[in-house]
């Protein structure tokens, strides 16, 4: 029997995803259509595969078409974003519980070099710490969904029972493709995962 090796997602998964909370005190709700309409998204999925720097991505942050409408700086929206981190209590004791009994377990994040600053809070900083291996696009050069992602890990952790936990129904779906054990988190019921694990793994919390 393989052992398995537990996935995790960053972002809406291990934690609120910082970059909506803070776009929310930011910008008044009436204004988001402007922001969703203006930004280059290509900068963005650049800036998460590493192929550009900051500068470069805040430069580029807003089509030419709306960096006179007064949306926000992309700099103030970082530094609001990394004012304060909200884990998400539940899916961290599950890591840690998971980790206590001796299970592998590594994490999977299409985020960009800013999750330097992720890292900087010391009750998530500690437990990716704690991991067996942290996957961040920006240094992979790819991004979930794409298997080569996936096959990367495969490549470090062969012949395991791939367990997949995110809360994107795209990269769950590829990771199933992949005949990876795949679960949509939903960070609004946390407590689904742990009957998920309970279930698929006996004992394993």
């Amino acid at each position: 029997m393989r052992s398995p090796l537990f996935v995790f997602d960053l972002m809406d998964t291990l934690i609120q995803d910082p970059f909506h909370l803070a776009l929310k005190e930011l910008l008044p709700r009436e204004h988001w259509e402007d922001f969703k309409n203006g930004r280059e998204k290509q900068a963005f999925l650049d800036f998460e595969m590493g192929r550009i720097e900051e500068e470069d991505f805040f430069q580029r942050f807003y089509l030419d078409s709306h960096k006179d409408k007064g949306l926000p700086h992309p700099k103030d929206l970082k530094e609001k974003m990394f004012s304060k981190i909200n884990p998400i209590s539940e899916t961290l004791e599950i890591v840690k519980s998971l980790k206590a009994k001796g299970f592998s377990v590594i994490l999977a994040s299409n985020y960009s070099i800013w999750y330097k600053e992720v890292m900087k809070f010391q009750e998530i900083g500690e437990l990716l710490h704690s991991l067996d291996a942290l996957y961040f696009s920006c240094e992979m050069g790819v991004r979930k969904p794409a298997q080569e992602y996936y096959q990367w890990i495969e490549t470090d952790f062969p012949g395991k029972d791939y367990v997949f936990i995110d809360d994107n129904p795209t990269n769950v779906e590829v990771a199933g493709y992949m005949n990876w054990n795949a679960f949509k988190f939903n960070p609004k019921k946390p407590g689904e995962l742990k009957e998920f694990l309970t279930e698929q793994y006996p004992n394993c919390l």
